[in-house]
């Protein structure tokens, strides 16, 4: 792997694990196996690793997001489970402050506002498309509720996970996302969604 390949990756590590604030350039040089020259000849700033990672998962997020605007209840839900995990390998981008790069890389801080924003839009649109094809059986009016619950679940779990299991494996956490979220849905789902998510998705 390149010395730039390996620093995107470590660093992405090192970000969803202690926060993009408490990851120094120099503990992602030793995670990465270089010096920390290194790291500066192909990053100025730390803020640039994170454009990487924004660019990283902006191209991941668009290639699956249509997957969750299909008719198809086993193509939706598939996308539903791709994108969970896609947010969750990209974590630190939506449970992150940062207040440092607001001042020095407003552009940068103005595409994550609107990431986040998207996410959120995205989130709201799923739940009204899985009413739609009857997955999900909800009121008009309930859309929002249930959306703002699933945005609450899935935020604070990014950043309550770590410390409600410290020892546990990044797989199990991201597992124990999913099916919390499942869980908050399963009130609504129709019998024949549930025993389709069941036959999809391995909750142990």
């Amino acid at each position: 792997m390149k010395t730039k390949e390996k620093i995107i990756k470590e660093s992405l590590n090192l970000f969803n694990e202690n926060t993009f604030e408490l990851s120094t350039t120099n503990l992602i040089a030793k995670k990465s196996d270089v010096l920390e020259g290194s790291l500066w000849y192909h990053f100025n700033t730390k803020p640039d690793i994170v454009s990487v990672h924004l660019g990283m998962f902006i191209d991941l997020y668009d290639e699956h997001k249509n997957l969750t605007t299909k008719n198809n209840p086993t193509i939706f839900i598939q996308g539903l489970f791709a994108i969970y995990g896609i947010i969750w390998d990209y974590r630190y981008l939506f449970r992150d402050s940062f207040e440092k790069i607001i001042d020095k890389k407003p552009s940068l801080s103005e595409k994550i506002i609107d990431i986040n924003s998207s996410i959120d839009q995205w989130v709201k649109e799923f739940v009204m498309h899985a009413q739609k094809i009857g997955i999900l059986i909800i009121d008009e009016s309930d859309v929002e509720s249930i959306t703002e619950i699933s945005l609450i679940i899935g935020r604070c779990w990014f950043d309550f996970s770590k410390k409600r299991y410290p020892d546990k494996s990044n797989m199990f956490l991201k597992k124990k996302g999913i099916n919390l979220l499942i869980k908050s849905f399963y009130p609504y789902l129709t019998k024949e969604s549930k025993s389709l998510i069941d036959s999809m998705y391995d909750s142990n």
